[in-house]
This record gives C-alpha cells, sequence and structure tokens, in this order.
C-alpha cells in the first residue's frame, strides 16, 4: 500500500509518516524546503505516481506572527497567507491524489476545532476561516470521489504538542484552562493521537466513512 502524506516532516505530518510505516505502509512524503505545495501547480509535479491508496494533507499555519486575530485587527498579509498556505495548498493536494488514487483509497485532511469554535484566548479569524473552509471542500471532494470507491475525510484536533501551537500550549492562561478546554486530557494532545485517527480513517476499519469530519479534541467541542 502506498501513501502520500504532504507536510511530512512537521509535526502531524511526521507522526503519520511514523505511524503507516509502522503498519506496513510505503510513505512518499513532500515537504519545505524541497517541495511546496502552498504554491501553484506545485502539488501536481510533486505528487508521486500511482497508483495511490492512501493520501494525507498535513499542511498548515499559524498567522500570529504575520498579524492574524481578531477581524477588526487581522492584516491582509496574515489573510491571503494563511488562506493560501491552508485552504488552496489542501484544494490543490487534493486534486493531485484524486487523479493517482485507485479504487479503495482514502484520503485524509488535517483540520482544526477552532474551525468550529470560538473563544477569547484564539481569536484568529484566518486560521478559522481557513480550516473552515476544509469542510466543505472535503464533502466535495467525497461525493465526486464515492463512486470510484475513494473516501475523502477530515481530522479536527484541538491544541497538540507540536511547534507551530508552541505559543498556546506554553501560555500559562492558557494552560490553566486546559482542564476546561480538552477535560479529557488536561493537556495537548500528542501528535501520534491525531495520527492514530487519520491512520484509522485511511485503514479499512473505516471503509463506510467519508465526507466526515472526525474532532480529535478532548472534549474541546463540547463546550
Amino acid at each position: 500500500m502506498r501513501a502520500w502524506v504532504a507536510g511530512s516532516s512537521g509535526g502531524i505530518g511526521a507522526a503519520c509518516v511514523a505511524g503507516l510505516t509502522g503498519a506496513g505502509w510505503e510513505v512518499v512524503g513532500t515537504d519545505l524546503p524541497t517541495v511546496d505545495i502552498t504554491r501553484p501547480g506545485v502539488a501536481e509535479a510533486a505528487a508521486p505516481d500511482g497508483p495511490l491508496r492512501g493520501a494525507v494533507h498535513a499542511i498548515g499555519m499559524s498567522g500570529r506572527r504575520l498579524g492574524d486575530g481578531p477581524l477588526s485587527a487581522c492584516t491582509d498579509e496574515a489573510w491571503e497567507t494563511l488562506l493560501r498556505v491552508n485552504l488552496s495548498s489542501a484544494f490543490w493536494f487534493l486534486r493531485a491524489a484524486l487523479a493517482r488514487c485507485e479504487p479503495g483509497a482514502s484520503i485524509v485532511l488535517v483540520g482544526s476545532v477552532l474551525a468550529s469554535s470560538l473563544d477569547p484566548s484564539f481569536l484568529t479569524v484566518a486560521y478559522r476561516v481557513s480550516k473552515a473552509a476544509l469542510v466543505p471542500l472535503v464533502e466535495a471532494a467525497a461525493y465526486e470521489a464515492a463512486p470510484r470507491r475513494i473516501r475523502v475525510n477530515l481530522v479536527a484536533p484541538a491544541l497538540v504538542d507540536t511547534p507551530m501551537a508552541a505559543r498556546a500550549s506554553t501560555d500559562p492562561q492558557i494552560r490553566g484552562r486546559l482542564d476546561a478546554l480538552m477535560p479529557l486530557s488536561g493537556a495537548p494532545s500528542g501528535a501520534s493521537t491525531v495520527a492514530d485517527a487519520v491512520c484509522w480513517l485511511l485503514g479499512t476499519g473505516s471503509a463506510h466513512t467519508t465526507g466526515t469530519v472526525v474532532r480529535v479534541d478532548a472534549g474541546w467541542s463540547l463546550r
């Protein structure tokens, strides 16, 4: 079984590579600095030759350093950059992956629980919108791919122990709220926990699951 993992050197992407490799998959990983599929045309050129049995889009970025924040304060640079990196790259990835997937294949995108929740400590409108738009994108892809017996789903974690979430994970005020924000863990999820959900969606145990958001958020969305 062959899988393509875009964003393979990031926290969640690397955990997906490790989980898939451990389960016997042949994994082709692409990521910066050699491959940047957040640029038009790159995903088509960088996608591995088919047939693919699985594909994972684990590319994403926070935009606080670019000025992401509440709508009234969000900068144009943050808005445009996050839509390109978090959303447009997923569109280009899906288009390239669907062209190479065999019947029975599964595609998973990594989203965020912040797409469907609001919190005063996480008011980043560009990030929220770029992740929220992945839901209708996944639904459209799943609808188109279903007659070919190809599944498309999304996982939505909350805080994950990765470098991208370091600001929030180390903030004393946020850490003091984690028992309420993530009651199942009281701490950020490990990247391997998210990867476990991705691997399940790529496997036969989820053969009748498509167009779905699987929340891996330790209870965040229950508030």
